[in-house]
């Protein structure tokens, strides 16, 4: 094998534990592997991504901000740069520090389960430079309040309010023993978003579905598709994602640590979640 391909290899496999390292949410780890990547390839735009998250992660703004930098001098456009560029000015603006995300990534939460999973828009969402200190894929909380259905930080921060009728549907799922896990998609104020996974349905809710509007054939409603970037499988990419968008979600595990939590910012149309059938649902169940 000559020196080039193995020098390839090497950094295949190092970019594979980094990832690895970031959906474990083992920023020290991710940072160490990336800065070895760069050291052998100064040029790889991924590596240096996902060590500005990193680095953003361990609150090391200014640090981060200068891998960000470097990758819009090669890439302008790069969307990831980007938003990680914004995200800091904000952090800075206002004396911010990002808070740490410590809870191992679930790739599957945001995948699409007919009926199971909502990526949901949050309404009255919190200031920019709240959301900018958390990152998307980090858990978050759901809490009746007053009525509506709030998302938390695991800190305790408040997020914003799921849509009413959302929320109130989801409330009394919870009342009656449905439980759920939370994650942020999305912390542009502009388009805040959550991903919400059903992950225990109790007997008494053996018949509601948590998110109507999901169960049924695309050509009847508005459906939402992960861009096909967000999973990337090489060169049956385009067939993966005809899969996915059939339903099929099998495949999610192939997903790749910084595409669940840089590209799940890319998801450009919410789960639809509701419509005029479900409105007699819920009437019924009032």
């Amino acid at each position: 094998m000559s020196p080039s391909a193995d020098a390839g290899l090497r950094v295949r496999a190092l970019a594979d534990q980094a990832v690895a390292a970031a959906l474990d949410a083992d920023w020290p780890r991710a940072i160490e592997l990336n800065t070895k990547i760069l050291e052998a390839a100064p040029d790889d735009v991924d590596a240096r991504n996902r060590l500005g998250r990193a680095l953003l992660e361990q609150g090391s703004l200014d640090e981060a901000k200068a891998a960000f930098a470097e990758v819009l001098k090669a890439e302008p456009y790069n969307s990831i740069a980007i938003r990680g560029s914004q995200r800091i000015a904000q952090l800075q603006e206002h004396n911010g520090k990002a808070v740490a995300t410590t809870t191992k990534t679930q790739p599957r939460l945001f995948i699409e389960d007919m009926g199971k999973t909502g990526i949901l828009r949050l309404i009255n969402p919190a200031p920019a430079h709240i959301l900018a200190r958390y990152s998307a894929g980090a858990e978050c909380q759901l809490r009746e309040q007053e009525g509506l259905l709030a998302v938390h930080a695991r800190d305790g921060e408040l997020l914003g309010f799921l849509e009413p009728k959302v929320g109130r549907r989801l409330i009394d799922l919870i009342r009656t023993g449905n439980q759920y896990v939370a994650a942020i998609v999305s912390n542009d104020q502009a388009n805040a978003r959550v991903a919400i996974r059903e992950v225990f349905q109790s007997a008494e809710n053996a018949s509601r579905i948590s998110f109507p509007g999901h169960h049924r054939p695309a050509e009847t409603k508005e459906r939402a598709y992960i861009k096909g970037n967000f999973f990337r499988f090489g060169s049956d990419a385009d067939e993966e994602l005809e899969d996915i968008e059939e339903g099929v979600e099998d495949e999610a595990e192939a997903a790749t640590g910084e595409e669940v939590l840089e590209e799940a910012e890319s998801v450009e149309e919410p789960l639809v979640v509701g419509d005029d059938e479900d409105d007699a649902e819920d009437e019924e169940d009032e």
